[in-house]
């Protein structure tokens, strides 16, 4: 375990965060109904709640507190990504966007130290849970794909 592995993985959570709220933004964008908003609202929500849960621990560790504008650009570009596509297509495209920062937010939790290791293993979760519920989404299984989204929030939407 090192704590500089660790470091490099804290940013990457904390910016991977920063790119969700840009997608998710500007999907909103994009889709129109009643529970799609809701649904984006919520994965919204989702990623601005995990990057204020970091903070602290970015913090803590000395770390910059900047969202990147390099972060910003790329939550743009992965909206690009979903051009002219309708909902259970962006949903597909999304739950393949997302597997490979679940499996590096796996990775961090293995370098993570002991005090931060809870903190890791929710990332996952997090990350987890958007990749389930877009997976959810495109098969046609909307009524439960927000639940385990809406589980962790602090601070839910109104439906």
């Amino acid at each position: 375990m090192s704590l500089k592995e660790f470091k490099i993985g804290l940013v990457e959570l904390y910016q991977g965060e920063v790119i969700g709220e840009v997608l998710f933004s500007r999907m909103l964008e994009r889709y129109s109904s009643a529970d799609q908003l809701y649904k984006l609202g919520a994965l919204l929500q989702l990623e601005t709640e995990a990057k204020a849960r970091l903070r602290p621990a970015v913090r803590q560790l000395g770390l910059d507190l900047i969202e990147l504008d390099e972060s910003r650009n790329k939550g743009n570009e992965f909206y690009r990504t979903f051009e002219g596509m309708d909902w259970e297509a962006a949903m597909a495209h999304l739950a393949t966007v997302i597997k490979p920062f679940v499996q590096r937010y796996r990775q961090i939790v293995e370098v993570a130290p002991p005090e931060y290791k809870q903190l890791a293993n929710s990332m996952v979760v997090h990350e987890q849970s958007i990749q389930d519920a877009a997976e959810l989404e495109a098969a046609g299984d909307g009524d439960r794909s927000m639940d385990d989204v809406v589980k962790q929030l602090v601070f839910p939407l109104p439906k």
